[in-house]
């Protein structure tokens, strides 16, 4: 039988400093046992802070106008992510206010409580600001290093602190400047700090070359897909003004939309090349059943249904790192989900596909995510077209269809009239069968990777708390 730890602490009154907060606490209880005996010093964080401040809240836009912005969703495990940088229109005097400087460590204040805290050191040599989920922090180098504070507050002790001493409010976790302040960092040399840096630095490279290495492999198997079904890409084009230049028959456009981007010479010779497949192509919406998309709801309960968003949703398989969940619907709507249905985002990251799976089975889909039931008799098999509808040639088509000029999306219309090459049954299942293993392949790489860097923090942390010198 197992049994049941309760989540019951005692504490003494005399040991109780700062808030009257049972987490806050607890969480300080550990963290200070856990450093009695440590060979370093620590200090507070604001006696090497020099500067501090929130970011800049102006509505940000898709369409590089004006200055990078870096939101909250740039920050990933200590490092920064470019593919999805937005910008913002700002008077001289709001750049100067919020350019970033090389050094600057980033916060992430306000997210879930595993995101909450998340920090990472700017390096760039271009100008960019930051947004108002963010807090910038800037130190005194001849004390402390950037890169070390980071580091150091990214290690178990340094997550227990922010734990400790973050806020939860209305399903969200917060962070502020004078808490930041509050924080304790070890005391040592800038030798003793350049070491741990390197120690951890080669950790973080490693992890990269292994996830490198994974998405080769997830790469690979779009390759193999197009190669299958004797399809090719088109070449992209010289982003010229002469190669923006096209024109097209008014037969070409009557009765459909006339705005020029989705008739570009790319998407045109895109779907020329799937015109040339040696296989039978259906619409969408032939090889379905029904297509719905789900519930809207904004409240959030610590248990209930599990509540699948565009943001839990990847490339035929989920994250439920941030799962939320929300009470039982007072609806009839076919949302509840069983293993095998199809997923498909909708809005955001639209046009990304994935197969229900044990782990989701029961739950309940957004109202920005699409359930796709494949007809009986279509002769398509289900994990057959999640990889079609995430292949690299859909993708393109989607980006052709898509609608809106903030945040695109896609429509149930242009999604039903979605080609879909279809093979003979045992080659859909070869693909399937192909892609699997791969995957499987690409997963315990990352997990791999995951999984020597918590070793590498673990040992860089002993080693802060024995004073580095080895």
């Amino acid at each position: 039988m197992n049994t049941v730890i309760p989540n019951i602490f005692l504490v003494k009154y005399s040991d109780i400093s700062g808030r009257l907060d049972p987490n806050y606490i607890h969480k300080s209880k550990i963290f200070c046992n856990a450093i009695i005996k440590a060979k370093c010093d620590f200090d507070y964080f604001g006696k090497s802070i020099s500067y501090i401040q929130y970011g800049i809240s102006k509505l940000a836009n898709s369409e590089k106008s004006g200055t990078p912005i870096l939101r909250m969703s740039n920050l990933q495990n200590g490092d920064w992510d470019y593919s999805n940088l937005k910008s913002i229109e700002l008077s001289e005097n709001e750049r100067n206010l919020y350019t970033l400087k090389n050094g600057d460590i980033l916060f992430n204040r306000t997210n879930s409580k595993e995101l909450v805290g998340k920090c990472g050191v700017f390096k760039e040599e271009v100008v960019m600001v930051f947004a108002s989920y963010l807090i910038r922090v800037r130190v005194n180098q001849e004390k402390l290093l950037p890169d070390f504070a980071s580091i150091f507050l990214q290690l178990p002790l340094g997550r227990l602190q922010i734990d400790g001493i973050s806020r939860q409010i209305i399903g969200m976790t917060n962070i502020n400047a004078e808490e930041i302040k509050q924080l304790l960092i070890p005391s040592l040399t800038i030798k003793e700090q350049e070491k741990a840096v390197a120690n951890m630095s080669f950790a973080h490279v490693a992890k990269k070359t292994k996830e490198a290495e994974a998405q080769h492999l997830l790469d690979s198997i779009d390759d193999y897909l197009l190669q299958e079904l004797a399809i090719e890409l088109p070449e992209e084009r010289e982003n010229s003004v002469h190669e923006r230049m096209f024109f097209r028959k008014f037969s070409e456009v009557r009765g459909g939309r006339l705005d020029a981007y989705c008739y570009k010479t790319f998407f045109r010779s895109t779907i020329i090349n799937l015109k040339k497949s040696k296989y039978k192509t259906e619409s969408l919406r032939n090889v379905t059943r029904s297509i719905v998309n789900g519930y809207d709801c904004r409240q959030y309960v610590d248990s209930g249904v599990m509540y699948l968003r565009v943001a839990n949703v990847k490339n035929n398989e989920f994250d439920l790192s941030d799962i939320k969940y929300i009470p039982s619907p007072d609806t009839t709507k076919d949302i509840i989900l069983k293993v095998g249905d199809l997923l498909l985002t909708r809005k955001g990251s639209f046009g990304i596909a994935a197969i229900v799976d044990d782990a989701t089975d029961g739950a309940i889909i957004s109202s920005e995510v699409f359930k796709i039931v494949i007809s009986e008799n279509s002769g398509v098999d289900p994990q057959y077209l999640s990889i079609w509808l995430n292949s690299k040639i859909i993708q393109i088509y989607f980006d052709k269809v898509k609608t809106g000029a903030i945040m695109g999306h896609l429509s149930q219309d242009a999604l039903t009239a979605t080609p879909v090459i279809i093979p003979e049954i045992n080659k859909q299942q070869e693909i399937a069968a192909h892609f699997k293993a791969i995957r499987n392949q690409a997963k315990q790489l990352r997990q791999q990777a995951v999984a020597d860097l918590e070793q590498a923090k673990q040992e860089v942390e002993a080693m802060i708390l024995e004073g580095v010198d080895q």
